[in-house]
């Protein structure tokens, strides 16, 4: 068959395919009637499932909400309930620094700031443990109940010097949070706050401190503490001050004009300047006629001017001034201020020798200073009194041989210098090292100058006295058989280097002008002072002792007598003399070329040439200044809250002797102090020195007064800067929004509630939220079964 055909008979079925595709089903039509049914049912069908949804979670609502007010929750933040009936554990902190007396509305800052906490005692429970923390004594410890707080605060009178920042009181505040549960052994931990009642000052808060003090605010157990700030601070302060009175040097001869600076500021002026008087009034000493002074001084707003003073005919002794504002003002702690110095006779230093002719020269260099008197005498002068210490028995005036003996305690004397004595451990049982031995273990000062060769009992010195001298004698050196020769010697005003064979100098170099006997030297040549010849024109020795150093002293200045430094032979030396416990107490320094005046011609220096150079009295001045002090750098005047140290009289009391302290605020007790056997000073800390005045020691004998020293006290200047601390310094630590200022027509109460909050109890609110629940099931549940009438 053709494929042709085939394919066309195939077609044949098309019709018949399509046929049965196409075929057209018949149409249902539903009764319109049941069709609504349908839809309506559905309908009820979703409402009923809703309804029962709802119904049954209001229903588990119910019961959830009665298993919760059964439980009684509060809700927790970062809130605190000071009013409820746990025990708050809470640190106040009082400011009580000098700024605290600004006085406004007639009442002090620290005044308002000591009711505002009395009123926050009030809203804590009763059995709360409470740290009153001052700031001027940040020694406390936690309260047992508000009663006692109470007390505690209404203790708080009037403000105090010597206060540390708030910031370290905060720290304080930390480490007392930190272990307050087991302090007051709780069972439970409790509820914490810190309550900063402060002027936010400049001095008042350490804002370097603020990322220590978080780290430290971590260590405190959860609850962690919450903080406010009470800022009693005046916004725009108006105050004039005092700031300084300074006197330089604090120390002065008889009849010489004292001439004081005192600087007086102004801030917050209503107009450009402020006139103000400085009245001078002298409370112990002073001119011998004891008469104020007053002067006119006008400071514009925000700046300080000086007033200076100038006192003559001084009375000799301690001298003690107040300078004070005519007119006071608002912040009364800085109308005044006081100021201490000494007016007397040269200090006094003893020089042992055989010969007193020899001690010359050494007497006249210091004497030509005028700061201190030298006292010339033998050995047979130095005996034993009659309670076992050092006498010097000496005439007081020459010209009357028949009065009798002065007797003078060896301690009295600011230093001793052996000069060429020959056998100071002589006579056995009485010798003179005996002798000065208790005084340099009590702190007494010694110079020893060597004698020539063939002179010294070198025994004596090495042996008898090894364990006060800084080193041992050997032999003498000259320089001029040296071998090798010292290297040329150089100076500023030499035309041309020196041999080392005719003299070698002292090796002035860094080193040694750092130590505090030469240090003076270095301060002439910065200042261009005329002691600057000591090194321009220095003095040479060509004759000395090698010293051998002992271990436990040290070199002061070498001779330049050799190239290298460890080839060099000392020069100067010193070693502290231990007392009996070990301790360091008094000190030796020795010289190793001669320094007394003889006859025999054997010079062993040019140390007493007066040509071209005052070293030869400023050498002598430099080591007895060095080992007695400065009186340049003497000072009695400190800032309140520094520690005091003030000298006891050497060789003047006894075990009996009591020390009487004045000043203001110096009563009962704190008014008595009874030195012990080897005490060498009184050394006052806070908070005895919290108070600005003037203050006296003095002790007593036969009713007559045998010694008397003083000091004052002034609170610092940074004190008078009332401008307060930025807040975000503040609000870093404590959080934002917890620096609240305190006016006085606002409770205490209403500040509390608005900065702390309360923490909400949840118990009646859940109690209610249950009631109105079931009520609106029981509606619910009557509105969907309800049946069809």
């Amino acid at each position: 068959m053709n494929a042709i055909l085939l394919a066309g008979a195939a077609l044949v079925g098309l019709p018949i395919l399509l046929h049965l595709i196409m075929k057209q089903e018949p149409k249902r039509l539903p009764f319109p009637a049941f069709r609504f049914l349908k839809q309506k049912l559905k309908t009820n069908q979703r409402k009923l499932r809703l309804r029962h949804f709802i119904l049954l979670a209001l229903r588990m609502l119910i019961i959830a909400l009665f298993c919760l007010t059964l439980y009684q929750p509060t809700f927790k933040s970062d809130q605190l309930n000071i009013r409820g009936e746990q025990p708050v554990a809470t640190v106040i902190i009082i400011d009580t620094s000098p700024s605290m007396g600004y006085v406004a509305n007639d009442k002090s800052r620290l005044e308002e700031a000591r009711l505002r906490a009395l009123e926050l005692l009030s809203e804590l429970p009763d059995k709360s443990p409470v740290v009153i923390l001052e700031t001027s004594d940040l020694n406390a410890a936690w309260l047992p109940d508000v009663a006692a707080a109470r007390r505690r605060l209404e203790e708080i009178k009037e403000p105090r010097g010597g206060n540390q920042s708030v910031s370290s009181a905060i720290a304080t505040a930390y480490q007392l949070l930190a272990k307050v549960e087991q302090e007051t052994e709780s069972p439970d931990p409790l509820q914490k706050l810190v309550a900063v009642f402060t002027d936010r000052t400049a001095a008042s808060w350490d804002a370097n401190r603020t990322e220590d003090l978080k780290k430290l605010r971590e260590t405190v157990p959860d609850p962690k503490a919450i903080h406010v700030v009470f800022d009693f601070g005046a916004d725009q302060p108006t105050n004039v001050s005092i700031l300084s009175v300074d006197m330089k040097p604090q120390v002065i001869a008889e009849n010489n004009t004292a001439h004081v600076l005192v600087t007086v500021g102004a801030v917050g002026a209503a107009g450009e300047s402020v006139e103000a008087t400085v009245v001078a009034r002298p409370v112990a000493g002073g001119t011998r006629a004891d008469t104020s002074v007053s002067k006119v001084v006008t400071i514009p707003n925000g700046q300080t001017r000086t007033v200076p003073f100038e006192f003559r005919d001084l009375k000799a002794g301690l001298n003690q001034w107040e300078f004070a504002l005519k007119a006071p003002d608002n912040l009364m702690i800085d109308n005044k201020r006081f100021l201490t110095f000494k007016v007397g006779a040269a200090r006094r230093i003893l020089t042992i020798t055989d010969d007193k002719k020899a001690a010359v020269f050494w007497q006249v260099a210091h004497l030509v200073q005028e700061e201190f008197s030298c006292l010339v005498v033998t050995p047979d002068q130095i005996k034993i009194g009659d309670g076992g210490q050092a006498v010097v028995q000496y005439e007081a005036d020459p010209k009357k041989p028949n009065d009798p003996p002065t007797v003078d305690d060896l301690r009295s004397f600011e230093a001793v210098c052996l000069l060429a004595v020959r056998d100071p451990n002589q006579p056995a049982g009485s010798a003179l090292w005996d002798k000065l031995r208790p005084y340099l273990q009590t702190g007494g000062k010694l110079i020893v100058v060597p004698g020539r060769d063939g002179w010294m009992n070198l025994t004596d010195y090495n042996v008898g006295a090894s364990d006060l001298m800084p080193g041992t004698f050997g032999k003498v050196i000259e320089t001029k058989k040296l071998t090798p020769a010292p290297p040329l010697q150089k100076a500023s005003s030499w035309d041309e280097p020196r041999e080392g064979k005719n003299g070698v100098t002292l090796v002035l170099d860094e080193k040694a002008l750092k130590h505090p006997l030469l240090k003076p030297i270095e301060d002439w040549r910065q200042q261009k002072s005329d002691r600057v010849d000591v090194i321009a024109n220095p003095r040479t020795a060509w004759k000395f002792w090698d010293v051998t150093r002992d271990p436990n002293a040290t070199v002061v200045a070498y001779y330049n007598d050799a190239e290298k430094p460890e080839a060099r032979h000392p020069a100067i030396l010193e070693r502290p003399v231990l007392d009996k416990e070990g301790k360091p107490r008094g000190k030796v320094v020795l010289l190793t070329t001669r320094m007394d005046v003889t006859n025999d011609k054997d010079d062993w220096s040019d140390y007493w040439a007066q040509e071209g150079s005052s070293w030869f009295v400023a050498f002598p001045n430099l080591l007895v200044r060095y080992l007695a002090g400065d009186t340049a750098d003497a000072n009695f005047n400190y800032p309140t809250g520094a520690t005091v140290t003030v000298p006891l009289p050497r060789g003047k009391l006894t075990r009996e002797s009591v020390v009487v302290l004045e000043g203001p605020r110096v009563e009962g007790n704190d008014a008595i102090i009874r030195p012990g056997d080897k005490q060498t000073d009184i050394r006052l800390v806070s908070p005895k020195t919290n108070n600005a005045g003037n203050f006296a020691l003095s002790v007593t004998k036969d009713e007559r007064e045998i010694w008397r020293d003083g000091f004052s006290l002034n609170v610092p200047p940074d004190e008078s800067n009332l401008d307060k601390v930025p807040l975000e310094a503040v609000e870093d630590l404590v959080g934002a929004g917890r620096v609240i200022p305190v006016t006085r027509n606002v409770t205490l109460a209403d500040l509390l509630s608005v900065t702390l909050g309360q923490p909400v109890d949840l118990f009646p609110w859940l109690l209610i939220a249950v009631l109105a629940a079931q009520v609106a099931e029981g509606f619910i549940a009557n509105r969907f079964y309800r049946r069809a009438k």
